[in-house]
């Protein structure tokens, strides 16, 4: 795709892509990769928990636990696989796991108890790619911009947003003419054959294995970057090592922990929760796409706000959005309520979204990034995993969700409290840590 000239001091750079930075093909790319996965049961898992409830005898714990071996298990791969996006990138990874878990998607279509669903979610989990707030899609991303960071994860986000658009009432569509069982068919093909093909064919690693340059500036005769504005700071790059070393990681930890398993709680049990309040499934499937069409949105905006302002009151927003979206799930009763909570709790997602994709690149560079996260990732993770079963308990024990709904909200108050006191790690931290 690209020509790297050198002469005895010169660098010239030549692309097929004249005029356009292949940073942004890297960011379409992931934007449809980002939609396909919404077809995997994320945000539309929700939609086959009666009728799978019915044909399997599955309980709500037991799908919460469906969720939970997914998260886990991507929990447990997520620094390996981080490593591997930083050091081989995404071009192969990707489609490999597509196929993997297109392949376990239509084995859930023939699945005969609940113990099936729960392992081969666990399968789906390992490579990461469909997993929420995942480093798969974002990292590579990352690594391509520095000053229009906030941007680019922006725009690849909103692929959620639309998949989750598109996808919700389509699945309802699936499951009401072809059953739940043909839905999670279909769904698998659709995945791979948008996943798998445009990321063989577009994804590369990073801008310096093209003989680019981050955020697409010129490289001028002498060496020098013509960025045609004023240039930031060079980029501090930790490596895991130190990062362990500082506050800012482990206050991170906490708040990804908390809201983790309040975002896990959420996640499985939202929909059935409207839908037991009486409401017809197809307008909580449109509900539900007013949701994911507010996290496009606020991610856009989040994206945008994330290059001028500090990503730590981004994140508080969030946190204090999700609150206010589970006490009007508390006080529904009508479907103006049912709209605003998913609405609110969309542009809450949309926020939270980008502050996942960013905050860890803005707070300790690029070079490490994938293994940064991949460390960060199992403890989000194995949260989210505790969160779905642990309120498909409370359902189970007490018949109701309102106490796990209070629950939610605590962790929640208490992650927003807690991130907008984390700031970035001082470079003199960097320079204190002993060498190994």
């Amino acid at each position: 795709m690209t020509r790297l000239i050198f002469g005895s001091r010169r660098c010239v750079i030549k692309s097929r892509f004249d005029g356009l930075f292949y940073g942004w093909v890297i960011v379409a790319t992931m934007w449809a990769v980002n939609f396909s996965t919404m077809a995997t049961g994320n945000l539309n898992f929700g939609l086959f928990v009666l009728p799978m409830s019915n044909a399997l005898h599955m309980s709500r714990s037991q799908f919460g636990w469906t969720q939970t071996t997914r998260r886990v298990s991507a929990s447990l791969s997520s620094f390996v696989v981080g490593r591997l996006i930083d050091r081989y990138g995404p071009r192969i990874y990707i489609p490999v796991s597509a196929l993997a878990i297109g392949l376990c998607l239509f084995l859930v279509s023939r699945a005969t108890s609940p113990w099936h669903i729960i392992v081969l979610f666990g399968v789906v989990g390992i490579s990461g790619l469909a997993t929420p707030n995942g480093i798969v899609t974002s990292v590579p991303v990352a690594k391509w911009f520095l000053r229009k960071r906030g941007k680019a994860l922006a725009i690849a986000t909103t692929g959620l947003g639309i998949g989750g658009i598109v996808f919700l009432p389509f699945t309802q569509f699936l499951i009401s003419n072809l059953g739940w069982r043909g839905a999670w068919s279909a769904l698998a093909v659709i995945f791979f054959l948008i996943a798998a093909p445009i990321s063989l064919i577009f994804l590369r690693r990073q801008p310096e294995d093209m003989g680019l340059v981050v955020d697409g500036d010129k490289v001028l005769p002498d060496n020098k970057i013509d960025t045609d504005s004023v240039t930031p700071p060079s980029e501090i790059q930790w490596t895991v090592k130190e990062a362990l070393h500082t506050g800012a990681l482990w206050k991170l930890m906490f708040v990804f922990a908390v809201t983790g398993m309040a975002q896990g709680g959420a996640s499985v049990h939202r929909i059935p929760y409207w839908v037991e309040l009486g409401f017809d499934p197809h307008i909580v499937s449109y509900a539900f796409s007013a949701d994911a069409a507010g996290a496009a949105t606020m991610a856009l905006i989040s994206g945008w706000l994330a290059d001028r302002f500090p990503i730590r009151y981004i994140a508080g927003m969030s946190f204090v959005g999700f609150t206010v979206a589970i006490f009007l799930m508390i006080c529904g009763f009508n479907e103006v309520f049912l709209f605003a909570s998913t609405i609110t709790f969309g542009l809450s997602v949309g926020a939270g979204m980008v502050v996942h994709s960013y905050i860890f690149a803005s707070y300790f560079g690029r070079e490490f990034l994938g293994a940064i996260r991949g460390l960060v990732m199992p403890v989000n993770l194995i949260s989210a995993g505790l969160g779905a079963p642990v309120v498909g308990y409370m359902h189970d024990g007490i018949g109701t969700y309102t106490s796990a709904w209070w629950l939610l909200i605590s962790l929640y108050a208490i992650g927003a409290l807690v991130v907008v006191t984390v700031t970035p790690p001082d470079h003199t931290e960097k320079q204190s840590i002993p060498a190994l």
